[in-house]
């Protein structure tokens, strides 16, 4: 753990990683930050490969301005 010092730059958010995955009979699942679990996946690859997947289209602006244009209609 690093100390802070007077001078030193607030980072204003603190960050924390939870284990997305479960395996659940034998199949993978991933979980997302909106509650919904996605799956099965065959095998704990498939399921990681999946999430940075869902990550990468989630984060994107693409998919944001999609997301507010059908809110709007």
């Amino acid at each position: 753990m690093s100390a802070k010092r007077k001078g030193d730059k607030q980072t204003g958010r603190s960050w924390f990683r939870t284990e997305r995955l479960l395996q659940d009979g034998g199949k993978w699942f991933f979980l997302t930050r909106e509650g919904k679990v996605e799956g099965p996946f065959s095998c704990r690859f498939d399921a990681l490969n999946r999430l940075d997947t869902y990550t990468r289209i989630m984060s994107t602006e693409l998919y944001n301005a999609r997301d507010e244009s059908e809110l709007t209609n």
